[in-house]
């Protein structure tokens, strides 16, 4: 008896090491982005190519551009073409004494007009209107790229609990597969009157609930399905997504520095941050614009022409070239309001850009601790699995032998059951937190 405790004390000391030495490797090395599950990394290609949130956000970009090219056009020539034409029953004419009659106006008049208009001086409020669309383009492709992170950390969330349902729904099946071998050493006993027949009742009530969370570990798995097509974007071929190696520590742990400032990572990372901060110069752009509206404005017009009787060309066209410039001296503080709303706006934007500093240290910081909890959570669920299945494994002798009641076997079947599914939820929280952390530094 001795040699058995001994062995077993061994075997935990043996597993803590290896999970010990597991945990230096997970803490001394650089977190990796890359998946190392080949169905996530199918999925999370396909979740670029068909989540609807990624798609708007695409869509967003390219209205950023035509804003963009708008602005730019505004700067550049106008050109346009025109026609015209009067027909009328009689000509028009004067009659004056000792002249004599003078036509005024053909019988027929036709006019022809090419022309452009540039504008030469805005104020500087084109030039500050399309600086304005080119930062907000930038912010545009800034909110793309942090929204196709949320849905691939989605995606990888969403996968790790249909993992984790999988495992749990494994673990029911095995706590069936227990509860039913102990009812049928209860039965044989029952049989050689060695037991009562309340100790077979209660272990089929046992089994009744095992079966009973076995279903709902079943029910579990398929809304996992749900919750997994909803984040990628499309429907999934449950087959594809079956798989039935056992999870080891050494696969599960991700890594993390040790003493690495991830904050200051995120800081530089962080789409948000970049995305506040264009936005808030794009607002001091408008600002810009709209004092520019203020200034002179200046533009030039051409045009090429004809006004005769007979349709152009007909010999008397001409060029004509103008210059016209307007100053708009009250306006009933329209632009002053515009301009007041443009610094506000860029003002507020500043502040949300330092509230979201807080957040992403927060998030950072949050991610970081649960990514280290789970971690310390396996080692101790891991050496209580280990505990827990010699625990069955001897309850199970001294029941055989008649030693050891009923009821030690129900409570180490359930110790191990839960045992189990403590083991399973530490490994997939490692998963989530190493994604979590991922997403919060800004990969």
């Amino acid at each position: 008896m001795e040699y058995k405790n001994l062995k077993i004390i061994l075997t935990a000391v043996t597993m803590l090491m290896l999970s010990s030495s597991a945990v230096y490797a997970f803490v001394a090395n650089a977190p990796a982005v890359a998946n190392i599950d080949p169905a996530l990394n199918a999925l999370v290609e396909q979740a670029k190519q068909n989540n609807p949130l990624i798609s708007a956000a695409q869509q967003r970009v390219k209205k950023a551009e035509a804003e963009l090219s708008e602005a730019k056009a505004n700067m550049g020539p106008k050109a346009g073409v025109a026609a015209g034409a009067l027909w009328q029953k009689d000509a028009v004419s004067v009659t004056l004494p000792m002249v004599g009659s003078i036509p005024l106006i053909s019988k027929n008049v036709y006019g022809t007009a090419v022309g452009f208009i540039q504008t030469i001086y805005a104020g500087g409020s084109l030039y500050a209107m399309q600086q304005a669309s080119e930062l907000a383009l930038d912010a545009a492709k800034a909110e793309g790229s942090r929204v196709e992170q949320s849905v691939v950390n989605a995606v990888r969330t969403a996968y790790f609990n249909r993992r984790r349902a999988e495992e749990k729904e494994k673990v029911a099946l095995e706590a069936v597969t227990l509860t039913k071998d102990h009812l049928g050493r209860a039965e044989k006993l029952f049989k050689s009157g060695v037991i009562a027949k309340s100790d077979v009742l209660r272990t089929k009530v046992a089994v009744a609930q095992s079966e009973m969370d076995h279903i709902k570990a079943a029910n579990a798995v398929q809304i996992t399905l749900s919750a997994l097509e909803r984040a990628v974007g499309a429907p999934i071929d449950p087959a594809k997504l079956e798989n039935d190696k056992v999870r080891r520590v050494v696969k599960t742990l991700r890594n993390i520095r040790p003493q690495h400032d991830y904050i200051a990572e995120a800081y530089e990372n962080r789409a948000e941050l970049k995305m506040y901060d264009l936005l808030s110069r794009q607002a001091g752009k408008v600002a810009r614009a709209a004092q520019g509206q203020q200034l002179p404005q200046i533009v030039g017009v051409g045009m090429y022409t004809n006004v005769d009787d007979t349709f152009f060309p007909s010999g008397k066209e001409e060029w004509r070239l103008g210059l016209a410039a307007y100053w708009t001296i009250f306006d009933s503080g329209r632009i002053s309001a515009k301009t007041r709303q443009a610094k506000a706006q860029a003002s507020e934007l500043l502040y949300k850009l330092d509230d979201m500093k807080n957040v992403i240290k927060m998030e950072v910081t949050q991610a970081e601790l649960n990514l280290r909890s789970a971690e310390a959570r396996l080692i101790v669920a891991e050496r209580r699995e280990t505990e827990a299945k010699e625990d069955y494994r001897i309850s199970v002798k001294r029941y055989e032998a008649g030693v050891g009641t009923n009821l030690d076997m129900l409570d180490a079947r359930l110790a191990l059951t839960s045992s189990r599914t403590e083991l399973v939820d530490a490994l997939y929280d490692i998963d989530i937190a190493w994604s979590d952390l991922v997403f919060a530094v800004g990969h």
